[in-house]
């Protein structure tokens, strides 16, 4: 699979197909858990050895289990809502790669009473490896579309648990 240059996918075989569908699932999981703030939650779909890139700025390069506790900083946020769309999957054997747009709000709450809203387009890149059964990603790395708007790191009032307005 060329991640810049797809070709069309398909034709798939019913289990190829069924394939597709769990991996689709995990990651709409993913966006519900960040925004849920449950990264416990994610150890189902990340190993341990994976390797989380989150390419942007303010970003980092971790081994999964240091990038769970590194996600605790979206406690800036008084919620944050991914949009996970467009998968498109290519599975091969046990193995497969993915693309996946994210449309990304992260609503912040000054000390000032205002607001701030944080517009986040990206592009996942997934590398997907077949274990006990399960789908699992093994690299993802997460690339800049577009920002519009800033995150503040000061004078911003903080949530342990998200908060919709």
């Amino acid at each position: 699979m060329s991640s810049e240059h797809p070709s069309i996918p398909g034709p798939f075989t019913a289990g190829q197909a069924a394939d597709i569908v769990e991996m689709q699932q995990r990651i709409y999981f993913y966006g519900w858990c960040i925004d849920h703030r449950r990264f416990d939650d994610l150890d189902a779909l990340f190993l341990p050895e994976s390797i989380v890139h989150y390419n942007v700025p303010m970003g980092t390069r971790l081994p999964w289990p240091e990038m769970k506790d590194w996600l605790n900083r979206l406690s800036i946020f008084r919620c944050t809502q991914h949009n996970m769309s467009n998968p498109m999957i290519e599975p091969e054997d046990d193995t497969a790669l993915s693309r996946t747009y994210g449309q990304l709000m992260h609503f912040q709450e000054l000390r000032d009473g205002s607001t701030s809203v944080m517009r986040h387009h990206t592009i996942y890149r997934d590398r997907w490896e077949r274990r006990d059964g399960e789908w699992r990603i093994l690299e993802r790395t997460l690339s800049n579309l577009y920002v519009d708007g800033p995150v503040l790191t000061e004078d911003v009032v903080t949530y342990d648990e998200p908060t919709p307005f």
